[in-house]
């Protein structure tokens, strides 16, 4: 798989002669929507975006399974968030499958986990594996992902209204 695909997987099918007559416009809100969301993290990180590529690999990492099958509850978020050998049960990484998994050099990767540490975010298991913290869910979870979510609801449907024929715009 190339690079460019792993990042950019092809789209369903959507109405390419309609997307092409309003390619300018729908651009400017995917635009609008990338750069509200960056400059957000590159306040939340200290303006260091390999540390957020980092940490959301190990949250990928740590947490995918959990979603996979669409059946994440109350519960599963109530035992991560209370029990330590639940968090330790997950699935876990190392600097090493991170260099791999994120094309950073392992030392950089090694000096963002540090950070990672530092505020608390990031743990080392006993094998030195690592994984998030209820710290950094709730940091992120009781503001941050809502906005995201707000905008990112309101940008797909500006969109969704562009691609449908009469749609509101």
């Amino acid at each position: 798989m190339k690079k460019r695909d792993r990042y950019f997987p092809a789209v369903p099918a959507v109405p390419m002669a309609t997307y092409r007559a309003h390619q300018g416009e729908i651009a400017l809100h995917l635009s609008h929507f990338l750069l509200d969301y960056l400059r957000g993290i590159y306040e939340q990180f200290e303006g260091d975006l390999a540390m957020a590529i980092v940490l959301g690999e190990i949250a990928h990492h740590n947490m995918g399974e959990l979603y996979a099958d669409e059946c994440v509850n109350l519960e599963t978020v109530s035992k991560f968030h209370k029990n330590e050998a639940f968090r330790e049960g997950l699935p876990a990484c190392n600097a090493y499958s991170l260099a791999a998994a994120t094309g950073l050099p392992r030392e950089t990767v090694r000096r963002k986990i540090k950070r990672l540490e530092e505020l608390g975010w990031v743990a080392r298991g006993p094998r030195r594996e690592l994984h998030i913290t209820p710290r950094l869910v709730e940091h992120f979870q009781p503001d941050i992902n809502p906005r995201l979510v707000v905008n990112l609801l309101r940008t797909a449907d500006r969109i969704r209204g562009v691609l449908t024929p009469g749609g509101d715009r």
